[in-house]
């Protein structure tokens, strides 16, 4: 198609800048769409012709950046166009992903999705490393711990923590974790006394006590209060005076 031919097409001058095209093709492709003229097909064929000559124009100026053309889409209606035109603008995007960003933040924040839990480890685990076996909701998971000479530590677990109301996202489970506090102090009558701090659920399971003879398991009675006092019994028969602090 001749250039000429383009420009008389779109109704400007040959001499016509290309602001002047441009306007002048959204204006003649908004009036013949095929969506408003469902059943002029003089308007469909125009409107084809009109797309073939800015097409042409669009390459005579360079291409400029963002000079689209106006598609036919079957089943589109104006509202639909007008919809997928925001949609795909850079604008909106941006504006959306802020919003989303914000939204996020509030959701952490208002909603304190992120859990904190304190737990005590016992010394041998931490020197080793091992792992902790938890729940969140009906869901179960391990935790492995890394081994190493340390005091305290905390651990975060991503999408551990409580559910969203706004999304499917869920916040953190961070776990602070300390070297079970273990006190041996001869008491004159061959027996060491310690301290450990027991979370009220694992009352009934099978614990372990680091001791200084090594591990002691035992299990805390259903009716167990904090501070009381209990006397374990290792393999030499020595006796090891425990008082358990609930959490």
């Amino acid at each position: 198609m001749q250039i000429t031919k383009c420009f008389e097409i779109l109704q400007v001058d040959n001499d016509a800048p290309w602001r002047v095209v441009k306007k002048s093709y959204y204006t003649l492709a908004k009036k013949l769409h095929p969506d408003l003229n469902p059943s002029n097909s003089d308007a469909e064929m125009k409107f084809k012709e009109i797309n073939l000559a800015f097409q042409v124009l669009r390459s005579h100026f360079g291409n400029p950046a963002g000079m689209g053309l106006v598609h036919i889409k079957s089943g589109n209606n104006p509202l639909q166009v007008f919809f997928h035109r925001i949609w795909q603008n850079p604008k909106f995007e941006k504006w959306r992903r802020d919003c989303t960003e914000h939204l996020v933040q509030l959701d952490t924040r208002v909603f304190h999705l992120n859990i904190h839990k304190k737990i005590q480890v016992p010394g041998d685990t931490a020197n080793s490393g091992g792992s902790l076996h938890m729940k969140a909701g009906r869901e179960k998971f391990e935790v492995k711990i890394p081994p190493g000479d340390w005091n305290q530590m905390s651990l975060c677990i991503p999408g551990k923590g409580e559910a969203s109301l706004f999304s499917k996202r869920r916040g953190d489970l961070i776990l602070d974790l300390q070297i079970q506090r273990k006190v041996p102090v001869n008491t004159g009558e061959s027996s060491f006394s310690y301290e450990m701090t027991v979370d009220k659920n694992k009352i009934g399971r099978v614990l372990t006590l680091d001791s200084s003879e090594g591990p002691i398991k035992f299990v805390l009675p259903g009716n167990t209060v904090s501070g009381q006092i209990f006397c374990l019994r290792a393999g030499s028969g020595q006796k090891h005076i425990l008082k358990v602090l609930l959490s």
